[in-house]
């Protein structure tokens, strides 16, 4: 806390605990406070009030020094209103928590002083009530009267001030409270005021036990408690009666006990603090139930000026001292008693014992014997350093009961003997065991066991030695000798049944038996304690967990920390009993409970109010009336199983801060209160620190957490009360977190914060709309282009083809007019020539010149067509083709047949395919006429996605060895195929057959 001095103590509705002190406000969530200071400076800094972490010594504890908003610096108190806002009232008026924002604002700000006597005071402004019929809002100002303030606006409606007859006597009352349409004010001794705020009628009340300086608290409607020094005094309003009861209470001083807060308990008793710790009034019974003089056990009396008390929601009782801090006491938390010698370098305990006056005997590793009273108060130490020679050893490591005034003692290294209880005398009896003769043994486990029959039995190393009371004295005796073992444990139940462990094995002796039976257990199994539970199991603590083994000793259960990971050590010392038959063993982890009816494994440690987690071989005992005791190395504990209840109130988690790429998240409003946070895609490293608000045992609260879109399960956080994400994907999550109490009782309602990692601009739904449209508009552009310049293209190429058509027209009506009548004439003159030339020898050349200007006339013909662009049709070049055939293999008398397809698709091709096509099919027929002798001729044309012209003839066929070395006009037809994009398969097969397979696109 920022200060030791307690003024005042609230809870507000979300769980936190606020102390006001004399150096500001302090917020406290069960492990780290919150500091909220007077500002003492006119500076202003940057980032001010973020709550920046700071270090607070060394221990490493940190603190957060929220903000310095508070406009008052003492006088500090509290008041929760009708709407759950949190009031503080100070010297300079009264303020309220703006939990949203996480600061305090002025709602009345006062700065004057009436006189220097309220300068001085600490309190100047204290909140008394609300009356919610006039929405007014109540407050005391003790040096002037009462003020009644709007309740929304807080402005001053009206002030009344103490009656003339107060100022006549020089009265002021120290104590005001508002109890519904009443304000009781306290008086001179015996005297009681009462307000009526309605009608403001003041009334006198005579009530001999109040004092001059009372505590005044309301109980419930009809009834209030008035403390003053010396006197407890009910008084009922209704009937205007009273009860008294009287006290004298005083401290190591002799001052009387001065009452200065009141808080009613769980039970309905009413906690007294005072200058004297706490005194517990039961209304009931109109007694004090107990005194508190001391916060712990190893304090006679603590610094106990209580000043404030106060119920939290989970019955939790907060003491606040002058001084001394705060203290808490929880009714709900498991209370292990601590047994602790203010030498605190001499506790480690070896054994246990109570005795029948209750004071509790524990003996110490080289420190003898300290002894309390019961409830753990410190009584006396008794060693060989206090009293030189008192004891034979100093290693105490068992105690046990002999009668009501002597206890048996046995020490480390085998000493033995009695030890008076009244005198603090000892009797040294190791001699009677030396007398035996035995050899000398290691004795580190000391053990006693009283018999029923009264005879003590002890160990020694390996033997088994008893002590037994005659009329001639103690007399000692060998029970048995264990050749080769080290005696750890010896336990014996009702029927006169034995048991011993050794640090090895466990051997029994059954009451029929006279001989021992060896028992085995695991390898490297020492025996530390034995029990027995009702259903005749023997119950075997030993370095590797608990054995339960059966009356026909075999092994029926291993509790062990593989197999139960709940018991979470293995080395395990004492075992117990309580009265429900719930087994406790001590071990190296602190003490476990276990339900062998559930085989439910509860676990209490340190943070439980344990001495340590460490306990100790032979330090375990259970008293008459069922009360459990450890020792370990840090003192004892003493419990009542019985006792112990189940926390029931849940704890609330709430969420404290939150960092964003390892920065606090910062918001207008408290984390706390958020309940969706949305970041940046670029944000999506987070912290989240969440603290569960249950207040029982802080330490032993655990939590679960779970963000919904990333974690499939509950991540265990345990006591680790931080969450990290990294490298979140943009999306929606959900963060839950949910705590449990200190007895592991779960909330079911988690606390949830809903976060939202927003996507990229560029993965939004908007933008991949937009790039869609920017996509579409530029491919729509660029089409656009491209068909722009496809339309100029086909423009030009149409236009280009229809010049060059226009000039194959001309170049073809040119040459048939200027070639075809030229060649015509030169054919003409020469057949004139011949016929007047009457010799046939000298008409060979006139008849070679008709032949060749024929031939070029038919050439001149087949080029005209070729270049014609009106015949640039599939149809047209068949119709050619055929036209061809027919006339030329008609002159050559060989039969033909020409089979064209029926619909012929309308496809344009252009002159040079069409002559390569025409002359490949004319250079076919030509060989045929030449070559083949056929008779027949067979020309078939189909279309399918090629065209293809089959040229088959009857003739002789050819060599296609020769063809390969001569045949140029087959090579011919090659190559005019291969400029088409086609093939052309020759063969010869009773006839030659011309295949042409011609592409049509």
């Amino acid at each position: 806390m920022s200060q030791s001095t307690v003024f005042d103590i609230t809870q507000d509705d979300q769980g936190f605990v606020w102390i006001a002190t004399r150096d500001g406000i302090n917020r406290f969530d069960g492990y780290t406070f919150n500091e909220y200071r007077y500002k003492p400076s006119v500076q202003i800094k940057a980032g001010e009030g973020r709550g920046e972490l700071v270090p607070r010594g060394s221990t490493g504890n940190r603190a957060v020094i929220n903000r310095f908003d508070l406009k008052g610096y003492k006088g500090f108190s509290f008041y929760k209103d009708s709407r759950h806002q949190l009031l503080l009232a100070h010297n300079n008026g009264i303020s309220v928590y703006d939990k949203y924002r996480n600061n305090f604002r002025t709602l009345l700000e006062d700065t004057s002083n009436i006189n220097a006597q309220e300068r001085d005071n600490n309190v100047k402004f204290k909140i008394l009530g609300e009356d919610t019929t006039t929405n007014s809002l109540w407050v005391w100002r003790p040096m002037k009267g009462l003020y009644v303030l709007d309740n929304n606006t807080y402005a001053i409606k009206r002030i009344i001030m103490y009656p003339p007859q107060f100022k006549h006597r020089g009265l002021l009352p120290c104590t005001v409270i508002k109890d519904g349409n009443t304000v009781w004010m306290s008086g001179e001794e015996g005297e009681l005021f009462s307000l009526n705020i309605k009608n403001l009628r003041l009334l006198t009340y005579c009530l001999p036990g109040v004092g001059a300086q009372p505590l005044i608290r309301n109980l419930n409607k009809d009834s209030m408690i008035i403390v003053s020094p010396g006197h407890i005094t009910v008084f009922n309003k209704q009937r205007n009666k009273f009860s008294d009861l009287s006290y004298d209470t005083k401290n190591e001083l002799g001052e009387p006990f001065v009452p200065k807060v009141a808080e009613v308990d769980q039970s309905g008793n009413v906690w007294i603090g005072g200058n004297d710790g706490v005194l517990i009034y039961s209304i009931a019974r109109n007694e004090i139930l107990r005194h508190i003089v001391s916060f712990n056990t190893f304090e006679t009396r603590s610094f106990n000026n209580v000043s404030y008390l106060y119920r939290d929601g989970s019955d939790n009782m907060w003491v606040g001292t002058d001084g001394d801090g705060m203290k808490k006491y929880s009714p709900h938390k498991k209370v292990f008693n601590l047994y602790r010698s203010p030498y605190i370098t001499h506790n480690m305990v070896q054994s246990v014992y109570k005795h029948d006056d209750g004071k509790l005997y524990v003996g110490l590793m080289r420190d003898g014997l300290n002894i309390y009273e019961d409830g753990g108060k410190f009584l006396e130490r008794i060693s060989n350093e206090l009293y030189p020679g008192k004891f034979p050893g100093d290693d105490l490591g068992a105690i046990c009961r002999e009668n009501a005034d002597n206890l048996w003692l046995h020490f480390t290294g085998m000493h033995i003997g009695l030890f008076n209880v009244q005198t603090k005398s000892f009797v040294d009896l190791t001699a009677k065991v030396m007398a035996l003769g035995l050899p000398a043994q290691k004795d580190p486990f000391p053990l006693l066991f009283k018999r029923t029959n009264g005879e003590l039995y002890f160990n020694y190393g390996g033997y088994l030695l008893l002590f037994d009371d005659t009329p001639k004295g103690y007399v000692v005796a060998v029970v048995h000798d264990f050749k080769d073992e080290m005696i750890t444990a010896y336990y014996e139940d009702f029927m006169g049944n034995q048991y011993v462990g050794t640090k090895s094995a466990l051997y029994i002796k059954k009451v029929a038996d006279s001989r021992w039976k060896y028992v085995s257990l695991p390898l490297g199994t020492a025996v530390k304690s034995i029990n027995k539970n009702p259903h005749k199991e023997l119950l075997v603590a030993t370095n590797k967990g608990l054995f339960v083994i059966g009356e026909r000793n075999e092994i029926k259960k291993h509790y062990n920390s593989y197999d139960y990971p709940k018991l979470i050590n293995d080395y395990m010392y004492g075992v117990l009993l309580d009265d429900k038959d719930r087994i406790w063993v001590s071990h190296n982890k602190g003490l476990s409970q276990i339900n062998p009816l559930t085989e439910e494994i509860t676990t209490f440690n340190y943070e439980d109010g344990l001495q340590s987690n460490e306990f100790n071989t032979g330090a375990f005992y259970k008293s008459i009336d069922g009360e459990l005791f450890f020792g370990g190395i840090r003192g004892v504990n003493g419990f009542y199983p019985k006792n112990f209840r189940n926390n029931p109130f849940y704890s609330k988690v709430i969420i404290r801060r939150m960092e964003v790429l390892d920065r606090p998240y910062e918001s207008d409003t408290a984390i706390s209160l958020l309940k969706k946070v949305e970041l940046p895609y670029n944000q999506n490293t987070i912290a989240i620190e969440f603290v569960p608000l249950e207040y029982t045992n802080p330490l032993k609260n655990k939590v679960q957490y779970k963000l919904e879109g990333a974690d499939e399960e509950w991540v265990q956080a345990g006591t680790f009360r931080m969450a990290r994400y990294t490298n979140l994907h943009p999306g929606s999550y959900t963060f839950k977190v949910r705590g449990s109490n200190n007895d592991d009782i779960w909330n079911t309602t988690p606390t949830t914060l809903e976060i939202v990692i927003r996507i990229p601009f560029w993965q939004s739904l908007w933008f991949r709309f937009l790039l869609l449209l920017l996509l579409l508009g530029i491919a729509y552009y660029f089409s656009t282009l491209y068909l722009d310049y496809k339309i100029r293209h086909e423009k030009l190429k149409l236009e280009k083809e229809q010049a060059v058509d226009q000039e194959r027209a001309r170049i073809s009506s040119d040459m048939h007019d200027d070639l075809g009548s030229g060649l015509s004439t030169i054919r003409l003159l020469s057949e004139v020539a011949k016929r007047k030339i009457q010799d046939p020898a000298q008409t060979r050349e006139i008849e070679r010149i008709s032949e060749t200007a024929g031939e070029m006339v038919d050439k001149m013909s087949e080029i005209i067509w070729a270049m014609s662009s009106s015949n640039d049709s599939l149809a047209n070049l068949i119709a050619y083709m055929r036209s061809f055939a027919a006339e030329f293999l008609e002159h050559a008398h060989i039969t033909h047949q020409f089979y064209i397809p029926e619909t012929i698709p309308n496809i344009k091709l252009s002159g040079g395919t069409r002559r390569n096509i025409y002359l490949a099919v004319k250079e076919s027929l030509h060989n045929v006429v030449k070559h083949a002798k056929a008779t027949e001729v067979i020309v078939e044309i189909k279309m399918h996605k090629n065209m293809t012209i089959m040229i088959k003839d009857n003739g002789k066929g050819f060599d296609q060895e020769k063809v390969r070395l001569f045949g140029n006009g087959l090579k011919n037809i090659q190559k005019r195929m291969i400029s088409v994009g086609g093939n052309a398969d020759i063969s010869s097969n009773n006839g030659t057959i011309v295949f042409l397979d011609i592409p049509l696109n």
